[in-house]
């Protein structure tokens, strides 16, 4: 299933079928949360979660979604399912709740009394957003804070630890299987394969270092990199973890006049997505050699992943 979010509606682009319309999708998570209408996925497909306008949880079944809660406020920007029946979900203002297998909201307190919170700051919005949040498949809790750092919790949001500094200024964070960390910043690229202990940097081989969004597929990492936040230069790159990137050309535009967000790139079992503003899902089946379009006409990509 690749499943796909915008502006207007929720769809599994691999069947051409739209669960709901007239919603704004914010976010998608997939993972082994709970039992339930999660696990009536077609094809043995991992359960899925959507956030709706913002404010509404959702699981997304073979052809339908059902309720799950809805949030205090329409304020809700990020989202990842975690162990134990809990969605986590990340607010507007840098703060933290999850959501609960029968629906109850708990406010994640810690977060609110981390080291160095006053000095978050958002050159895009008056607060500082939770732009992006990764979950290990031990259940390792990493939360990005723009711009505030990258945070990491061992246990389920008790204690929280700096794991990069804010001026490193991260767009988007993600894990791999293999238990590997990366992440998209507007210094470059970065990864971790001890958890988010140490840290390597590289823009060898990108035409520009500010990084939006990132995917990884194994020791694969895919990056979107452009000049800057109003580029109109927007490209896709591919790398073994370790070495240099490429540019992914064959199929694709030589650039785009946009970035390619976070969120909107996705990767697994040597197939890559992404989405654009322009209503746009290029797919590549080779992990990233070739690339067709999958989909068009659509309103702008918020969010698109793999289930």
């Amino acid at each position: 299933m690749l499943i796909v979010g915008t502006r207007a509606h929720l769809e599994d682009l691999e069947r051409s079928y739209t669960y709901a319309e007239d919603v704004s999708v914010t976010a998608v998570a997939v993972g082994t949360f709970f039992g339930g209408v999660g696990s009536l996925l077609p094809g043995g497909s991992r359960p899925v979660w959507a956030l709706l306008d913002k404010e509404r949880t959702v699981a997304v079944g073979e052809f339908d979604v059902t309720p799950l809660t809805r949030l205090p406020q329409a304020n809700a920007q990020a989202m990842a399912a975690a162990t134990g029946g809990l969605l986590l979900v990340g607010l507007a203002g840098a703060h933290l709740c999850t959501v609960s297998s029968d629906g109850v909201v708990t406010d994640i307190e810690a977060f609110e009394h981390v080291e160095g919170r006053d000095s978050w700051s958002n050159p895009a919005a008056a607060t500082p957003d939770l732009r992006s949040i990764a979950i290990s498949e031990s259940d390792v809790w990493f939360v990005n804070v723009h711009v505030g750092g990258l945070w990491r919790s061992d246990d389920h949001g008790e204690s929280w630890h700096n794991v990069l500094p804010a001026e490193n200024d991260v767009h988007e964070v993600v894990t791999s299987g293999t238990g590997d960390v990366a992440v998209a910043a507007a210094i470059g690229f970065g990864w971790s394969r001890d958890g988010g202990a140490s840290w390597q940097w590289t823009t060898e081989g990108l035409h520009a270092s500010y990084c939006r969004a990132v995917a990884l597929d194994g020791d694969t990492a895919f990056v979107t990199t452009s000049t800057g936040p109003t580029t109109t230069d927007g490209r896709l790159y591919r790398c073994q973890l370790g070495g240099g990137f490429e540019q992914c050309s064959a199929g694709l535009p030589e650039s785009f006049p946009f970035n390619i967000d976070s969120g909107s790139l996705t990767a697994s079992s040597g197939e890559v997505a992404f989405g654009t503003r322009k209503g746009e899902v290029y797919r590549s089946r080779d992990s990233g050699t070739t690339w067709e379009i999958s989909g068009e006409g659509m309103r702008p990509v918020q969010v698109l992943r793999f289930a």
